[in-house]
């Protein structure tokens, strides 16, 4: 037998909590069991047995321990194969607009303000939407809108492709979904009405930049205008019509400490709905890297939220085998408004970074050998290799594997930190806890 490369050994609250990381399981260990692992660990574990059989044979039973020939980085990429070429389902992204109604100073975008989608690209869209559907390994085809501010041109550019999703998702007797990425500021009874007029729901993730006065820094119409109040009013219209809210706080180390007065400004609407339609969800920008003592403030506002009997999530619980990037899949693509195709949202959708087009009869053509080359580029990284949370991380996504094809000294996503490291497993032992509880 030998020690799982996926093991971990660490401190947890006032015990020490031995965690796999290909299992997704833990025990807790007295020192005195800690330390008697970490002996037979580097001298043979297999003198465990001999001199406490109880806790060999539980470590076995639960693969702490493994059979010698066991080749786990394969079994890592055998799991991250299955999830990345499943067939079941599709996942398209729309930009109609690269345009946007404010200036966030970490948008990552140009705003490029005659962009949109053109009626004939949208009849490119729609035979791509029609040819999937159609397909019968297809069971689920999923659209998200995307930008820019996917809201600014919605009636015109938008409409007509739910309408046609809708109409050929009963045509072909195929399961749907559509959801927005918004900043929330052109939320109206137009939209609502609209989608419980076709007898269709949607989940929409907009964002918040702290709590009113800092958000209004960031986010404002006019010197004297800000969009907090209308962007919360806007979440509070969608609730109550059981639209489906992540309201992502994007958060620094300036606006993180107020933000849990967010949640006040929601005092008027019955729990019922908030519990069943809104989510608060944390993001540090990712601008504001500084080390700090910023997860103690986060856990404070979040406990606060808690308490008042909203959902929220914020502490980074990384599953990014079982639950990989959309852009690590196969079927997955995201059309520009212009045509376009690219993997990926989080960069440029410049004319330099596009990895193909669609064409007028809606065919998707990649340029040669792409798809191919991202599908294979991750879990070749060296460093991954021996890592103890490749399981939960995957080497990042396969954007990071495609930027470092080059790299021959390899990259880590953790900036090779342990103690980074260790926080993740950290989390994924308070997931565990947590669900057990």
């Amino acid at each position: 037998m030998k020690y799982s490369q996926f093991n971990s050994i660490i401190p947890y609250n006032d015990q020490f909590a031995l965690y796999n990381a290909f299992e997704d399981k833990v025990i807790f260990l007295e020192n005195d069991l800690k330390e008697l692992l970490i002996a037979g660990k580097n001298e043979g574990i297999d003198e465990l047995e001999t001199i406490h059989p109880s806790f060999y044979k539980y470590l076995n039973e639960n693969k702490f321990l493994i059979e010698n020939d066991v080749n786990e980085v394969e079994k890592v990429r055998e799991v991250a194969t299955k999830v990345d070429e499943q067939e079941a389902m599709f996942q398209l992204t729309i930009n109609p607009t690269m345009n946007c109604n404010f200036k966030c100073w970490y948008c990552y975008e140009d705003h490029i303000k005659a962009s949109r989608l053109k009626s004939t690209m949208v009849i490119k869209v729609n035979k791509f939407i029609t040819k999937k559907l159609q397909d019968e390994s297809i069971k689920y085809f999923h659209v998200g809108f995307f930008g820019g501010e996917p809201l600014l041109y919605f009636k015109k550019n938008v409409i007509p492709i739910i309408d046609h999703l809708a109409e050929e998702g009963a045509n072909y007797d195929k399961e749907f979904g559509i959801n927005f990425t918004s900043n929330g500021y052109l939320i109206n009874q137009d939209f609502v009405d609209y989608f419980h007029g076709k007898n269709l729901s949607c989940n929409l993730q907009i964002t918040l930049d702290g709590y009113r006065e800092e958000h209004d820094k960031v986010r404002f119409v006019s010197k004297t205008k800000g969009s907090y109040f209308e962007i919360v009013n806007n979440i509070k219209l969608l609730i109550r019509n059981g639209f489906h809210v992540r309201l992502r706080i994007n958060y620094t180390s300036k606006n993180l400490r107020d933000t849990f007065k967010i949640i006040d400004d929601f005092s008027d609407v019955d729990l019922k709905y908030i519990k069943k339609n809104l989510i608060v969800d944390y993001h540090r920008v990712w601008q504001d890297d500084a080390v700090d003592d910023i997860d103690i403030i986060l856990n404070q506002n979040m406990e606060i939220i808690k308490s008042k009997g909203f959902n929220v999530t914020g502490t980074f619980s990384a599953n990014n085998v079982l639950n990989s990037c959309y852009a690590d899949k196969r079927n997955s693509a995201v059309i520009n408004y212009n045509g376009d195709l690219y993997k990926c949202t989080a960069r440029d959708f410049n004319k330099e970074s596009r990895n193909g087009f669609i064409d007028s009869e809606g065919e998707l053509i990649w340029d040669d050998g792409y798809v191919e080359k991202r599908m294979k580029s991750k879990l070749h990284n060296k460093p991954c290799l021996s890592c103890r949370i490749m399981p939960l991380c995957n080497g990042g996504c396969s954007q990071h594997a495609m930027e470092n094809l080059e790299n021959e000294e390899g990259y880590c996503v953790y900036a090779f930190d342990e103690t980074q490291k260790d926080k993740v497993i950290y989390a994924k032992i308070t997931d565990i806890i947590k669900e057990a509880v």
